[in-house]
């Protein structure tokens, strides 16, 4: 675990972030920062099975919301923590499973972000009602940060029931577009730099529904204390979860 930065670290890092953020909002992101990784069979088909069945039977529990760029639902990590999912989804915040995600991506300092965040941990919930006009998804783009290391974003399907043979997650490292296998997908956890590596949820077409559970990881998990950045992400969780807490 890295130490505690020094002001002029503090103060190095907070300008590199920011700049960061200004510029990838314009399309300018690092052609280093492209790379992508897949760690497959996440929980046991046991585990995964009861998961499916709770979260088919809750599914109606999440907050929906709807905006230009994004339809969907979610439950933050906050409310996760306090769920009956909890005992299922817990493994995921120990250090067995962050030591296979440091060996999968050979970084070894790589962590979830802190528990305060409810984007360490969260539920996403896309569907799309067979007499629905149109169906939840979201756009292409690329995620802001808050964290002052490298920002991973992880999406671990968990249950996906589409007419396409590919997954509804497609990325684009290095602005060509990666599909993957949907039967791939399932039960992974795929990890990339989400505000480097532009990705999108396709649109769901009816009668299909898609639950993924959304980590955030960072190898220097240390949160900005610029208020721009915390107004803005603030405002995005207000989006997806209902509420605006960090």
């Amino acid at each position: 675990m890295m130490a505690s930065p020094n002001l002029y670290q503090r103060l190095t890092a907070e300008w590199a972030l920011l700049r960061h953020n200004r510029r990838n909002k314009s399309g300018v992101v690092s052609a280093d920062a492209q790379a992508f990784f897949v760690i497959e069979n996440v929980f046991a088909e046991d585990e995964l099975q009861h998961l499916q069945t709770h979260l088919l039977a809750e599914a109606k529990a999440v907050v929906r919301s709807k905006v230009e760029w994004r339809r969907g639902g979610a439950t933050g990590g906050h409310e996760l923590l306090h769920s009956q999912l909890w005992p299922s989804l817990k493994f995921l915040v120990g250090d067995d499973f962050q030591a296979r995600v440091q060996r999968a991506t050979g970084i070894r300092t790589l962590q979830l972000v802190p528990k305060k965040d409810t984007n360490r941990l969260s539920l996403l919930d896309y569907r799309c009602e067979a007499d629905a006009a149109a169906g939840d998804g979201i756009d292409w783009h690329v995620d802001g940060s808050i964290y002052l290391g490298q920002r991973w974003a992880g999406i671990l399907t968990l249950f996906e029931e589409t007419a396409e043979d590919t997954a509804k997650l497609e990325l684009k490292p290095h602005g060509k577009l990666a599909t993957l296998a949907k039967a791939k997908v399932l039960n992974s956890l795929v990890l990339f730099r989400g505000d480097h590596v532009e990705h999108r949820v396709r649109p769901m077409l009816p009668g299909e529904h898609r639950i993924v559970l959304s980590l955030l990881f960072s190898d220097w998990p240390v949160m900005t204390f610029n208020p721009s950045l915390l107004r803005y992400q603030a405002r995005i969780n207000r989006i997806f979860y209902g509420n605006s807490d960090l």
